[in-house]
Order: structure tokens, then C-alpha cells, then sequence
């Protein structure tokens, strides 16, 4: 499955799920993942053999969250990232990476 697929798939779950109704509620949704994120690495830190699986879950949530919202704009996902990661190489060649 490529990113613009899974980005589907995505939507179509969040959909079922009566989440993301618009984008800006699907922005903070994710912003909240990246605060659980943030919170399981923490304990993740501290006891690395039981939280693996949750920290890897919350990571997972944030890239599900985005493709979702993906999809949901209509965003060819895979060539955003593509050319994005361009532009960032091309940063640190530079020394510009801020």
C-alpha cells in the first residue's frame, strides 16, 4: 500500500469513526497524539520493554492522523513528502537546517 492509498484508508476509518468532521478539528486531533506521543516516550525513557508497543501505537497515530487529513484536502501525500524531503537536503547541505 503507498502513502496516497493508506491516506484513504485513513479517512475512511476516521469517517466510521465520526472523527475528523473538518480539518481543524482533525489538526487538533493530531496535535493531541503528538501530546501522547511525547508522554509515552517519557515512560518510554524510563521502562523501555513496557512501552515499547504504546510509543510505537502514538507514532503511528500521528501518521495516520496526517494522512487522513491527506486525504481528506485532497493532497498527494507521497509527492508532498518526496518534494519536501528534497527541500530539507538541500537545507542541510547548506547548514541551514533550523
Amino acid at each position: 500500500m503507498n502513502l496516497n492509498e493508506a491516506s484513504q484508508k485513513a479517512l475512511e476509518i476516521a469517517e466510521k469513526r465520526g472523527i475528523h468532521e473538518n480539518t481543524m478539528e482533525a489538526l487538533k486531533h493530531c496535535a493531541c497524539e503528538v501530546v501522547e506521543a511525547v508522554e509515552s516516550y517519557t515512560r518510554f525513557v524510563y521502562s523501555p520493554k513496557e512501552e515499547t508497543d504504546n510509543f510505537c501505537d502514538e507514532l503511528a497515530d500521528i501518521v495516520i492522523c496526517v494522512l487522513s487529513i491527506s486525504a481528506k484536502e485532497n493532497i498527494d501525500i507521497e509527492n508532498a513528502i518526496a518534494r519536501k524531503m528534497l527541500i530539507n537536503e538541500g537545507r542541510a547541505k547548506n547548514g541551514l537546517c533550523k
